[in-house]
């Protein structure tokens, strides 16, 4: 995987995967104290940039909402002044 790359041009497959291997880094004791720190922080920023897209994800989600009748199903989109009231 190229370390190079933007975090906003890579899929979140391919973050989560620079996760991984950043985490192998880690724990690797062979790795010095400045690269664990360089690594750390792009670990930080990838994580956050994981988290921003899952959430905009999740705020474009749409719901099965049953219609008044009870046997019909309509999409409706997610509303999050509605999220954890059931």
């Amino acid at each position: 995987m190229e370390k190079d790359k933007n975090a906003q041009e890579m899929t979140l497959e391919q973050i989560f995967a620079r996760l991984d291997e950043i985490t192998a880094s880690l724990e690797e004791a062979s790795t010095g104290l400045e690269a664990s720190f360089a690594l750390y922080k792009e670990g930080s920023e990838l994580l956050a940039s994981a988290n921003e897209r899952i959430d905009l994800v999740r705020r474009q989600v749409q719901v099965l909402q049953m219609a008044g009748n009870g046997e019909e199903y309509t999409l409706s989109p997610f509303d999050e002044s509605q999220a954890g009231t059931e």
